[in-house]
């Protein structure tokens, strides 16, 4: 059997060499979905080698990205907010080590400098953030106490369909004693409070006052006033959007780009060609499979860096078939992840079991899926379950039978390749799956409404170990309605406990409720291929959600 499939796959990997022309010289395709992340610098602070050179202003870059943002909104978007990382800033970020830096804040709040104060009697505590006071709006205003007010008010606006509300409900009140003091009043104790909130952004009080925040059209939502190194200019839809530098940036570290062309290139082979002939200078998400096209590419730098995410295949519990967990755990049974992620991807992304990836500090050491590769298992199951093999080689109960669509994106080959070996898979089985491709977008949104069977996706997320928001009931990318309220009470443990020796301990207990029922498969933990400018400097990788393009201040050209 695993003959035949070796010989499947190579056929496959033929077939993604022919489709990306010849050969040449880290949210995010490939790696995580573009759907569902100093103190001198501000967003600038990196750390790329540049050598003795001194930075140098002027020049102006072009990103290839693989989707067309539906918002520039970071609270609205269904995607990852690359291009809004330029313009919109927050009090904190992640760095490339996965350590939060203050960018807005002067400093990161934690209980040894004050600004984490916490009655573990009551069960709440108070986070305070000192603001810088140099820093200006693009339109001129000063970056004020009130403005952070503003977002967390708008946050807790229940009219507001917003994405990432995460983190708003557990504050009951904020206090500012002056212009640049924050007092946030938490309504219970929190680890991971940097994670959400004002961390995605701060929004102007005086730009989204009195304004419909699910209108796109209401004067921010889609030319938002931010303080970023990069201010919003100009959105040909379908085509590009335009940053120009700010000029009134603080800090003393950029930006130093005259500007910054950030065009939408959904097809993956495309943006390869245009990184050969010049037209583009950055773009991230290559596909596994087309790594030997850009590794060696003339006049570019290709890097491979590890997330903090992972390539998943979702199932929907509320698909007739798919709510019977011996179908999922026959489906994880027949998928052979080692011979997929070495043989499709040259072994360059890692099989793994859990929503914790190996970056994390809280994932599960050694840990390995009770529903690992076995194929006469994943045929056991679905014989005790009562699935019948029908005369057509697909299984059938009851009137139902196990043929599901899988919907991936389109434009990256990793999505269709790993559709196309899990449909080999499943055949063996008795499980016949089609394969529907859209658009970033539309794919986002059907599956963020439920609107899906199967669903080949990626979550890139901050560090930390919750993991209410994707399985716990009612978490907002739970969109297959997995309900399990011992997990669900385990994640609201997680989330409130200091003490990282026990939260390892929770985490585990709830890893063995989440392999038991599987809401969802795990194939891979994800690397991400980036391919820049060889010319570019002052640019390093961003693990997590924040993106890649989180601390753009600091780049420039060399000459």
């Amino acid at each position: 059997m695993k003959k035949v499939f070796a010989l499947f796959l190579a056929a496959m990997l033929l077939a993604c060499t022919a489709c990306g022309g010849s050969a040449g010289s880290t949210g995010s395709t490939g790696t995580a979905d573009p759907g569902d992340s100093v103190a001198s610098g501000g967003s600038g602070n990196t750390s790329t080698p540049a050598g003795d050179e001194t930075p140098r202003q002027g020049g102006e870059i072009v990103v290839g990205l693989s989707y067309e943002p539906d918002t520039m909104n970071v609270y609205s978007t269904h995607l990852l907010g690359d291009v809004q990382a330029m313009v919109v800033e927050g009090l904190l970020v992640p760095n490339s080590e996965m350590e939060y830096v203050p960018v807005l804040a002067k400093e990161v709040p934690t209980v040894e400098n004050g600004g984490i104060v916490m009655d573990e009697t009551a069960g709440t505590m108070d986070v305070t953030y000192h603001l810088r006071d140099d820093v200006q709006w693009h339109c001129g205003e000063k970056f004020t106490a009130a403005d952070v007010v503003a977002t967390w008010e708008a946050l807790c606006d229940p009219n507001w369909e917003a994405e990432s509300k995460d983190g708003a409900s557990d504050i009951d009140s904020i206090e500012t004693p002056d212009d640049y003091t924050v007092i946030c009043h938490y309504n219970t104790i929190i680890p991971d409070f940097a994670q959400t909130l004002f961390t995605f952004g701060i929004m102007p009080a005086h730009d989204i006052a009195g304004k419909d925040m699910n209108d796109p059209n209401n004067g921010y939502n889609n030319t938002p006033c931010g303080t970023g190194p990069y201010v919003f200019s100009e959105w040909v839809s379908g085509e590009y959007i335009k940053l120009t530098r700010n000029d009134n940036y603080y800090g003393d570290n950029g930006p130093y780009l005259d500007s910054v062309t950030v065009r939408f290139v959904v097809d993956e082979n495309t943006r390869i060609n245009m990184l050969k002939s010049g037209e583009i200078d950055f773009t991230y998400g290559i596909s596994f499979a087309n790594y030997d096209q850009v590794k060696d590419l003339p006049g570019c730098t290709a890097i491979v860096h590890g997330l903090n995410s992972w390539r998943y295949f979702d199932m929907n519990h509320n698909v007739p078939g798919l709510d019977d967990v011996n179908v999922r755990r026959a489906i994880a049974c027949a998928i052979d992840k080692e011979a997929l992620v070495n043989q499709l991807f040259s072994g360059i992304p890692q099989a793994w079991d859990q929503p914790w990836m190996p970056s994390d500090p809280f994932h599960v050491e050694g840990f390995k899926s009770e529903w690992s590769f076995d194929m006469d298992k994943a045929n056991k199951l679905l014989d005790d379950a009562g699935w019948v093999m029908g005369s057509d080689g697909v299984r059938a109960k009851d009137g139902v039978r196990l043929e599901f669509t899988v919907i991936c994106r389109s434009g990256t080959a990793t999505d269709g390749f790993i559709a196309q070996v899990i449909t080999s898979y499943l055949s063996q089985v008795g499980i016949k799956i089609n394969t529907e491709e859209y658009a970033s977008s539309t794919w986002s949104a059907k599956m963020y409404d439920g609107d899906y069977e199967l669903g080949i996706g990626g979550y890139i997320t901050s560090p930390g170990a919750t993991r209410t928001k994707m399985y716990a009931i009612g978490g907002a990318l739970n969109r297959g309605g997995w309900e399990n309220q011992a997990f669900t009470d385990l994640c609201a443990k997680i989330d409130k406990e200091l003490d990282a020796e026990a939260r390892k301990a929770q985490v585990a207990e709830a890893l063995t409720y989440f392999d038991s029922e599987l809401p969802q498969i795990v194939i891979y933990a994800n690397n991400e291929i980036i391919v820049v400018n060889e010319k570019l400097r002052g640019f390093s990788p961003n693990p997590t959600n924040m993106t890649n393009f989180c601390q753009s201040a600091g780049w420039w050209l060399a000459e």
